[in-house]
């Protein structure tokens, strides 16, 4: 490969050796991949620094250099919109077969010493930024430096420590930022950070945030009055009333609901919501799937698509019962239910129930000719379609009379 090679034809090439978008490409691969190129020739070193793509998004861990930061942000080109995940961890990481330990981990101190000099300096051009430690005071400390600055291209912020250490919790300050569309907190309160954040999201992610308090749930619910999507991630509720419930504003069209516990299951009940375009559930067990049924049936009801996942293979029923609940589901995917997905199926089509609305199942690899049959001849939409992975694989069957 030489100078003849036209720049973006080099470019394709360079992006099938380092892609920092690849989630299968660790970091420390891409670092050592890029110093690799540019050892090739002054060439390949002028071609790789140009090419922004090949240095954003940007890993920032504690082993990260100073002269390294440097080099990745400018490489990022004067105009792009940079995004950042900061793991300020110092445990061990792998790539291949390569273990680096943290034995080059600098003191906390001295990184986020780091990180005001080298990084708050680009602050007017990050897009995105996530923060991820084992404890929240760490977090904290990120956020509250982040807050120094202004942010005007700031969009997504997510921070994310592992677990609550039991310490007096501590109020977040936030990036001075123009919009941030999309926010997630894990483990912290939203009591933790000002309420002036929420009115503007689109996308917000709880996990573990809530432990409880409805008086915090409810505020948070009312200021969101654009939002589109919602994720609540084992985040618990104790409604005062049994019937007490938050009206979502109409604009969410997707809400992903993970729970491992019947306790769980209660806010999805405390949502007083209209149709979706879109819900996701994810359930331990049968009996918490029934659970999250019988505590909204209508979510159940009016979506148009729904992604089932039960991770115990205990029992059909709660996946059956989803199915009885269902009324306006065009689009049904059971892949994470395994044959608990076909069985529930097999039973709603033996028991003569209709379902008209249902174009497409999805039940992921665990279909065999004959399920795949017998599913077929239900009573669903006229043009209903069996799948596997997304892809057809069982024929159009018209709706039994």
């Amino acid at each position: 490969m030489n100078e003849s090679l036209a720049p973006e034809i080099f470019q394709a090439i360079l992006l099938q050796v380092v892609d920092p978008r690849d989630p299968k490409q660790a970091w420390v691969e891409i670092v050592d991949q890029r110093r690799t190129l540019c050892y090739v020739s002054k060439y390949w070193e002028k071609m790789v620094a140009g090419f922004s793509e090949l240095w954003t998004p940007i890993t920032i861990q504690r082993f990260t250099t100073p002269s390294l930061l440097s080099r990745c942000l400018k490489c990022c080109g004067e105009d792009r919109v940079i995004d950042i995940t900061m793991d300020l961890g110092a445990w061990k990481v792998t790539a291949k077969d390569k273990v680096l330990t943290n034995v080059k981990s600098v003191p906390m101190d001295q990184f986020l010493e780091m990180i005001d000099g080298v990084l708050m300096p680009f602050a007017n051009r990050i897009a995105s930024m996530s923060v991820e430690h084992e404890k929240e005071r760490e977090v904290s400390m990120v956020a509250n430096m982040m807050a120094e600055h202004s942010w005007p291209r700031l969009q997504k912020l997510a921070l994310k420590p592992s677990w609550y250490d039991g310490s007096p919790r501590r109020a977040f300050a936030l990036p001075q930022v123009h919009q941030i569309n999309d926010f997630q907190l894990d483990i912290i309160s939203p009591r933790q950070v000002p309420i002036s954040i929420f009115p503007t999201l689109h996308i917000l992610a709880l996990r573990e945030s809530l432990n409880g308090h409805w008086n915090a749930f409810e505020v948070v619910i009312r200021q969101l009055t654009d939002i589109r999507q919602l994720k609540l991630d084992k985040v618990t509720v104790t409604r005062p009333h049994p019937n007490s419930a938050v009206r979502m504003a109409d604009t969410l069209h997707t809400l992903h609901f993970y729970y491992e516990n019947t306790g769980q299951a209660e806010i999805l009940g405390a949502l007083d919501i209209g149709r979706l375009d879109r819900l996701s559930i994810r359930a331990y067990d049968s009996g918490d799937l029934r659970d999250a049924i019988t505590s909204n049936p209508s979510v159940f009801a009016h979506s148009r698509e729904i992604s089932i996942c039960q991770r115990n293979d205990d029992t059909q029923e709660g996946t059956f019962a989803a199915l009885v609940a269902m009324r306006d589901v065009v689009c049904l995917d059971m892949g994470l239910c395994g044959s608990l997905g076909v069985e529930a199926l097999k039973e709603f089509v033996r028991q003569g129930r209709e379902l008209s609305s249902l174009e497409n199942v999805d039940c992921g690899g665990v279909f065999n000719a004959e399920d795949m049959e017998y599913i077929a001849g239900g009573r669903f939409a006229e043009n209903f379609k069996v799948m596997q992975h997304g892809q057809v694989v069982g024929k159009e069957q018209g709706k039994k009379n």
